[in-house]
């Protein structure tokens, strides 16, 4: 009995024993858990405070490297005042921006240079789109941490290299189509690119040299010329392009990137095996690499054109990125002109002292000493088609300085007061009288000296004075060798003002007048130039656009206008065929041919029973009927160009009259980097003259022209290629924009003379003002020998005209996240 109960006694010690160890290791386990639970929820809990530093830095670190990109596309050298700027304001995400040790937890860090700013350094850029060219690049170095009020932080650093490429690095570049078919052998040089389409060939029996890297983001077409024209008849020259340095192959007329004309279907695979195989992508288009290449301004809204165009009132507040890479805004001197005094005063920066009236009010007279405004004469002198003391100018003009501080000055009167007067036109035929220049200190020449036996210098009788005018062939006749009488059409009767660029350069380094030091000078000094008189739409509203655009007419051999849009009119791409610039801007009192009949396509004598000198002097005593202004510029021969670099920029034609940067003995030194922007640009030799224009309108045999040097890069529009008319029996290449070998444009017979041309040819824009189609070779002019060569001081930045324009590209280097012990 006794052992049964003690062996029952034991089972149930050890059973209670069990049951307190189960409920300890149970306790343990549950306890375990719970030290694991808290674990974890605090784990995930830093994890997640940690994922969110790192998400807050990743946003800070995007901001400010768009913020570095933004500032870097308005200003390809930024100061470091404005790049320290963009680190002030650290977008507010609940972090506070700091590092370990206190400091700003949001920077740029970049090498200075002696004046405190980044240092660019010169740069051959080894790959992408800019490969082989040579730019300014600056490494940055962007530093974020992110820190939450528990202490958790994220740090992370981008590095990359900002670069700019000058756009005058390229021998050709276009905005749109390019075209190549010279007659002759040509071989310009430099590397080559269409933002478009290029087209190829060579004239029969000369050959086209490509001695650089050629791109398209559009096509090659080797088939045809941009107006449709079969290459296989006049246009088999061989076309060399190059494989490798010294090396060349000829492109084969099968061997575009397309089968035929554009719409064709794509050559493959031969294409891509010639580009990037047998040519080594020193030919390309859009599938085999080729890159759109843009400019900045074109980020912010505008397009290339607005470089020269005037801004619109209050873009200072509405976009002000776009105003600052107008060249109206980066000029040293800038020289304004239209119809009213607002709508000159309106525009952002421009000071608040009154324009000068051109003859609009009575004595006519900029001061007590200098030439008077001109007006018309009695109606019974040969021409006078207006009333008598009509202004024969009128509207207003405003010049202006900027100095380096950024400060604008007027100084309408201190340019006014040297002069504003032209010698009066000798006699072509005899060049007497030869008379000197009535204001020899004249920086602007607004009027000249009427035809006259004896020299008329000093005269103070307003009668005296005429408007500055040329016949512009081109503009003038819708058709060459059509309807080419001698009456001049109103289209191409062309009201310039003229720069003396050796008076500015003296003005600018203080020889004359009071004002002119002190300018504003960046590797060289800016003009910038705008004259919208007589230029607004149905509206009333100022345009800068010429705003007649029917002009191709396919239908008539004579180009008759029918008021329809076709093929080549659209200038400004709106859709819309514009004819407000036919309807003439009469001064009240006027009578024929001045009056409502009067268009841009009809002529001075419709009747045919004006003497040719009557017809000359209507063209010349009267003031403008049409928006036909343009600048000219002269004296810009070898030594009288400021230096070290001097840019012109105009919304208007330009013309550039006699020997620019060079002389009779050619390209010499010391030179100056020269460049100008122009709705259009014309080449007029040293024996130009005004009054054989007119004398000899659609004859350029009578204007001959003699061998002229010319250095300067050029950037200006050109027209639209449109089909062939099959009517009358156009030219081979009528339809085209005249291709490469005529973007610079003549009015003369260069027939045994030599056009020398250094430089680099730009297109960003079609032409607004000067339209007239590609014409040649009857009325217009007929071609000199061309002596074009790339200028390649270009590929050396600090050669470069004053603010060249620059594609710009952000490249980034590295990216990392610093990782320190909590």
């Amino acid at each position: 009995m006794s052992s049964w109960r003690e062996k029952l006694s034991d089972e149930t010690g050890a059973a209670l024993l069990s049951a307190l160890l189960v409920m300890i290791l149970m306790a343990a386990v549950t306890a375990g858990f719970t030290a694991l639970l808290i674990t974890d929820t605090r784990v995930r809990s830093m994890d997640g405070t940690r994922t969110q530093a790192f998400y807050a830095a990743q946003a800070g670190l995007e901001q400010l490297t768009s913020d570095l990109g933004d500032l870097f596309a308005t200003n390809f050298a930024p100061t470091s005042a404005a790049i320290n700027a963009l680190t002030v304001a650290p977008p507010a995400l609940g972090v506070t921006w700091q590092q370990p040790d206190g400091s700003s937890g949001y920077t740029i860090t970049y090498p200075t240079n002696a004046m405190g700013n980044p240092d660019a350094t010169t740069t051959t850029v080894n790959s992408g789109p800019f490969q082989g060219l040579v730019g300014l690049a600056t490494p940055y170095q962007i530093l974020v941490t992110a820190r939450l009020p528990d202490g958790s932080e994220a740090s992370l650093t981008r590095t990359l290299q900002t670069v700019a490429i000058p756009v005058f690095q390229f021998g050709l570049f276009s905005e749109n189509d390019l075209s190549f078919f010279a007659g002759p052998n040509f071989n310009f040089g430099g590397r080559v690119h269409s933002n478009d389409t290029i087209y190829i060939s060579s004239g029969s029996g000369s050959t086209l040299t490509m001695s650089d890297r050629v791109t398209a983001v559009g096509e090659i077409i080797r088939t045809n010329l941009s107006n449709g024209w079969d290459t296989s008849s006049n246009y088999t020259g061989p076309v060399r392009i190059i494989t490798a340095p010294g090396s060349y192959r000829n492109l084969g007329m099968s061997e575009g990137s397309l089968v035929g004309a554009p719409g064709s279907a794509f050559n493959e695979p031969t294409w891509t095996n010639l580009s990037t195989g047998t040519y080594n992508s020193n030919l390309m288009n859009g599938r085999t690499g080729a890159r759109r290449l843009e400019l900045p301004i074109t980020a912010f809204g505008a397009t290339p054109i607005d470089l020269v165009r005037r801004p619109v009132p209050g873009e200072d507040t509405a976009n002000p990125q776009v105003l600052q890479q107008r060249f109206f805004s980066m000029a040293s001197v800038r020289i304004l002109l239209s119809d009213t005094a607002a709508e000159i005063t309106n525009l952002p920066t421009v000071t608040g002292t009154a324009p000068v009236a051109l003859g609009a009010v009575a004595p006519y007279a900029v001061d007590g000493t200098h030439p008077p405004f001109g007006v018309v004469p009695s109606s019974g002198t040969s021409g006078a088609r207006s009333p008598a003391g009509t202004p024969v100018m009128g509207g207003f003009i405003k010049i202006e300085k900027q100095d380096n501080a950024g400060v604008w000055t007027d100084v309408t009167l201190d340019i006014l007061n040297l002069g504003i007067a032209s010698r009066q036109w000798p006699d072509p035929s005899t060049s007497s009288p030869n008379c000197a220049e009535p204001n020899p200190d004249a920086v602007v020449r607004l009027l000249r000296l009427r035809d006259n036996n004896s020299c008329l210098n000093g005269s103070t009788t307003a009668t005296n004075y005429l408007p500055q005018v040329l016949y512009d062939a081109r503009e003038g006749n819708i058709r060459d060798g059509v309807n080419n009488s001698d009456p001049m059409f109103f289209g191409g009767i062309i009201h310039y003002v003229e720069v003396d660029v050796n008076n500015l350069r003296r003005w600018l380094e203080g020889t004359i007048g009071t004002q002119g030091t002190n300018a504003l000078n960046v590797n060289g000094y800016v003009l910038y130039f705008s004259d919208r008189r007589g230029n607004h739409d149905a509206m009333g509203n100022e345009t800068a656009e010429y705003g007649f655009e029917d002009i191709v007419n396919p239908s008539s051999a004579s180009g008759t206008p029918n008021n329809t849009l076709d093929t080549g009119e659209d200038f400004n791409g709106n859709g819309t065929l514009e004819t407000y610039g036919a309807t003439p801007q009469l001064v009240a009192g006027m009578w024929a041919p001045l009056d409502n009949s009067a268009r841009p396509y009809t002529n001075l004598d419709p009747t045919n029973s004006i003497s040719e000198t009557e017809e000359i002097n209507i063209a010349r005593r009267n003031p403008a009927i049409f928006f036909r202004r343009a600048l000219k510029l002269t004296n810009g021969q070898l030594g009288n160009i400021i230096t070290p670099g001097f840019t012109v920029a105009t919304e208007n034609m330009a013309y550039i009259q006699g020997h620019w940067n060079a002389n009779s003995a050619g390209f010499g030194n010391p030179h100056s980097a020269t460049a100008v922007l122009a709705d259009s640009l014309t080449l007029l030799s040293n024996n130009w003259s005004d009054r054989r224009s007119l004398q000899d309108p659609h004859e350029a045999n009578p204007r001959n022209a003699t061998t002229t040097w010319y250095r300067l890069a050029i950037i200006a529009g050109k027209g639209l290629s449109f089909p062939r008319p099959t009517v009358g029996s156009p030219p081979q290449d009528f339809g085209t924009d005249g291709g490469a070998h005529n973007f610079l444009r003549y009015l003369e017979d260069w027939g045994g003379q030599t056009l020398n041309y250094r430089g680099s040819i730009v297109s960003f824009f079609r032409s607004r003002q000067g339209i007239g189609v590609y014409k040649c070779c009857a009325d217009v002019y007929s071609p000199p020998t061309r002596g074009y060569n790339f200028d390649t001081e270009f590929l050396i930045p600090s050669l470069l005209p004053p603010r060249t324009p620059m594609f710009r590209d952000v490249n980034t280097t590295g990216f990392a996240q610093i990782i320190r012990p909590q």
